[in-house]
């Protein structure tokens, strides 16, 4: 009975250490998510997400600190539950998030320069936003430079094709078939704006 209480004491620092982590990632995350700042924290910018999270995780170690062993038992089945639960729901979240995976583009930069063209289209079930950027360095130091940003509310725009025209260029082919290019400073940064 007493390794039992170890592993679910064991186990409640661990909750615990995550709610911490998650709690200081969500507080973090929206401070660094700016232009040239770390790809991982804008990856990471969900602060409603991680509050829950952390949450979740809190409330399970305080139940697996408990002394009463029917609630650590209650406890240990509802985290196995929630564990499915979240795997189907990352399941069914990656697939209502991305239904048209053929209209976006992770180019690598020519030349083997640490360099990657992103262009995203996110929350297609509501209103459609396109975001395009170019990602400098590699993980987990990347560099995050967006490069356009936009809606799809008034008409319908969006990204038919995506390419690096050098080095420090690259192109942008949009649903007109109009040609934009934009040039980069060699830390990534764009020098000039899409005109969509």
């Amino acid at each position: 009975m007493d390794v039992h209480r170890g592993v679910a004491r064991g186990a409640a620092r661990g909750l615990f250490t995550l709610a911490v982590a998650l709690t200081a990632t969500a507080v973090v995350a929206p401070l660094y998510d700016r232009p040239g700042g770390p790809a991982v924290l804008a990856e990471l910018d969900h602060p409603v997400l991680l509050a829950v999270l952390a949450a979740l995780s809190l409330t399970a170690g305080v139940l697996l600190s408990s002394r009463r062993p029917e609630v650590r038992k209650a406890t240990v089945g509802g985290l196995a539950v929630a564990a499915v639960f979240g795997a189907l729901a990352t399941v069914v979240y990656a697939l209502a998030a991305d239904p048209f995976p053929s209209r976006e583009y992770d180019v690598p930069a020519p030349g083997g320069a640490e360099r990657r063209l992103v262009v995203e289209r996110t929350s297609p079930l509501i209103d459609p936003v396109w975001r395009v950027y170019v990602d400098t360095g590699g993980f987990p130091t990347a560099r995050r430079w967006p490069v356009a940003e936009y809606t799809e509310s008034s008409w319908p725009r969006g990204v038919l094709h995506a390419e690096w025209i050098g080095p420090d260029r690259i192109g942008l082919t949009d649903y007109d078939h109009r040609q934009h290019e934009v040039e980069l400073a060699p830390d990534g940064r764009p020098l000039n704006g899409v005109d969509w």
